[in-house]
């Protein structure tokens, strides 16, 4: 399927029914207007907001529209009358035959009473298109019945995570991160978890040896991290510490002339671009408490993007809500074409919590992406595929769940995730 396909079916004028997720509104309309055509934004009161939010996107987009002219419908979603005569002034005002209506938002009773208010013999060759997400497909409804489907290709619409996030009038709080830290380390790390035993050793030093020195406790539990100053004196024997990660810390020269661990070599690390790995040695502690894995799955995202039509990637989406106090956040995340990927990631093992974790991350992404959001959880459990079955209120086909054993092999089962997910769009 090339471009050349949808351009048949691109009009000067398109007519869009706005519902909750205007991720479909988007896609219809840089997929089916020519370049300076006129979107038509049918809402209700209750996607006021939504709409005019749309309006504003589309009047940036490099093919050039005009600006979206607004058509409200009030609170009669469900009125024909009301619906038409919404419609028909708009319809009138349209001097050229290519028009065109994408009913894939709004209700099914507007989706119909628009249908039947665009239709008409002075209109005979308008397009009626909807997106399947099922099958990542534009159809194009015929007037004898017959449905022309046109796949989506990742190569044809590419949705940045930023862009996705704005059409929910989300604002991230910073930058996504797109390089990994010290990926090498993750890796290291990554080999530890893979074995069950080396893992309890890692938690051994962590626990019992680097956050004794590290952090502060109050009332016998742990507390923040220590003051930089005091941070930056610390030099933490490795005695009892996996070698692979020993290895890891000598590579990047943060063992002293005495052995251990120096925590103001932390300091001296630096990226390609000569900028500090790390602004401050606690970022490190934190990296080391568990946020090394979602560099390692960011750095194995990024191993196989090219080949994968994976065009945006990153980490660290933190997301403010209105009533919440940290909000929500995904810890990796692309997009292929318009298609949202979110992979929540955590070291623990507990059943439970990985449970919430994916619960959570599947809802947010939906609420993101629409029904063709996919989510993943990565995380230590011996057993991915009995946690997979027993979120049994999710889609099966919608998530994945990759556990202490798929460490090591990251690349290759993302890989064989995004192709399982072709494979069910077919």
């Amino acid at each position: 399927m090339n471009t050349s396909e949808f351009d048949k079916y691109k009009v000067d004028h398109l007519f869009l029914l706005i519902g909750e997720n205007p991720l479909p509104n988007y896609v219809a309309a840089r997929l089916l207007l020519n370049k300076g055509g006129t979107p038509y934004l049918v809402y209700t009161t209750g996607t006021k907001d939504t709409a005019k939010r749309l309006q504003t996107i589309l009047s940036n987009e490099p093919i050039g529209l005009e600006t979206a002219q607004l058509v409200p419908l009030n609170d009669y979603e469900s009125d024909a009358y009301h619906i038409k005569e919404a419609i028909r002034p708009k319809l009138e005002a349209i001097k050229v035959r290519e028009i065109g209506l994408n009913y894939t938002g709004g209700t099914k009773a507007m989706a119909v009473h628009a249908y039947r208010a665009v239709f008409s013999k002075e209109h005979p060759n308008t397009v009626f298109s909807y997106l399947d997400p099922r099958k990542l497909e534009m159809c194009i409804d015929r007037e004898n019945g017959d449905r022309i489907p046109l796949k989506v290709k990742p190569e044809l619409l590419e949705v940045k995570l930023v862009e996705l996030f704005e059409l929910h009038c989300l604002k991230l709080n910073g930058q996504p991160t797109r390089e990994a830290q010290l990926p090498k380390l993750a890796t290291a790390l990554a080999q530890v978890f893979n074995d069950e035993n080396k893992a309890k050793q890692w938690f051994d030093w962590y626990f019992n040896v680097f956050c004794e020195e590290a952090r502060k406790k109050k009332n016998g539990n742990w507390d923040d991290w220590k003051s930089p100053t005091k941070l930056a004196e610390l030099s933490i024997s490795v005695e009892k510490l996996p070698p692979e990660v020993e290895t890891e810390f000598k590579q990047e020269n943060l063992i002293g002339s005495d052995g251990k661990l120096s925590l103001q070599a932390v300091q001296q690390l630096k990226t390609i671009k000569q900028e500090p790995v790390f602004k401050e040695i606690k970022y490190f502690c934190k990296h080391l408490d568990g946020f090394w894995l979602e560099h390692h799955v960011l750095h194995q995202v990024k191993n196989i993007a090219e080949q994968n039509s994976i065009k945006d990637y990153g980490l660290n989406f933190k997301v403010p809500l209105p009533g919440t106090q940290q909000g929500f956040e995904f810890d990796v995340a692309f997009t292929r074409g318009y298609q949202l990927f979110a992979i929540s990631v955590s070291t623990a093992s507990k059943r439970e919590l990985c449970k919430l974790k994916l619960f959570e991350a599947y809802l947010r992404a939906r609420q993101m992406g629409g029904d063709e959001a996919r989510v993943a959880l990565i995380c230590c459990t011996n057993e991915p595929n009995t946690l997979k079955a027993e979120m049994a209120l999710l889609d099966d086909k919608k998530i994945a769940v990759f556990g202490r054993e798929d460490l090591m092999d990251l690349s290759k089962r993302i890989e064989e995730w995004i192709k399982q997910t072709d494979k069910d769009a077919r």
